[in-house]
């Protein structure tokens, strides 16, 4: 059916109808944050996307995947449509979450299945995957900033064996590395 052929009530009926659709989706998000925010911890209460400064520079990367300069970090690899959570592209929060738990979700119409990447669950699964295929004994000892750029940039679990096709391969610096790192340490 053509619109010319509908007639005029029909027509400010259905113009309202989609304007109040619009109108209840642009308040929508606000208001979902604002309720979703306040079970996150006090200190995980800015919303990343709002333009609001980090408490550290490791904060800020995980949750804008921007440098220090404000310039994306770049990546490789991933979900191919980006990020989620009002992100145009990918950030770690965009899968593990603000509290670093991750989780199964649905990401662009496919499930996933994000690990919890706190510093405490990182050194247990170290300790879960034991030799790695270099011959290196992971089992004893502490997660390092060596074994997290094997995940992080190369895309390994620290027994050498690759992580999910989903995660991305960061381009990172060392400084921001280890930046993202101790954030992951401060995370309860």
């Amino acid at each position: 059916m053509m619109l010319s052929s509908v007639p005029v009530a029909k027509k400010f009926w259905l113009f309202g109808l989609a304007g109040i659709i619009l109108l209840a989706c642009s308040l929508a998000t606000p208001m979902r944050l604002r309720s979703w925010s306040r079970w996150l911890p006090q200190r995980m209460h800015r919303v990343p996307w709002s333009g609001e400064s980090f408490a550290s520079r490791g904060e800020r990367i995980y949750f804008t995947a921007t440098n220090e300069q404000g310039g994306a970090i770049r990546y490789t690899g991933g979900p191919a449509f980006g990020g989620m959570m009002m992100q145009p592209r990918l950030a770690c929060v965009s899968c593990h979450g603000t509290d670093g738990r991750g989780g199964v979700h649905f990401m662009h119409m496919q499930v996933m299945d994000a690990p919890d990447i706190r510093y405490e669950e990182l050194s247990a699964e170290m300790e879960e995957h034991g030799d790695s295929e270099e011959g290196l004994d992971h089992s004893q000892g502490e997660y390092n900033l060596a074994l997290f750029r094997q995940a992080v940039v190369e895309g390994k679990h620290p027994g050498g064996s690759a992580l999910s096709a989903d995660m991305p391969r960061w381009e990172m610096s060392d400084e921001d590395l280890a930046a993202l790192f101790e954030y992951l340490k401060s995370l309860p």
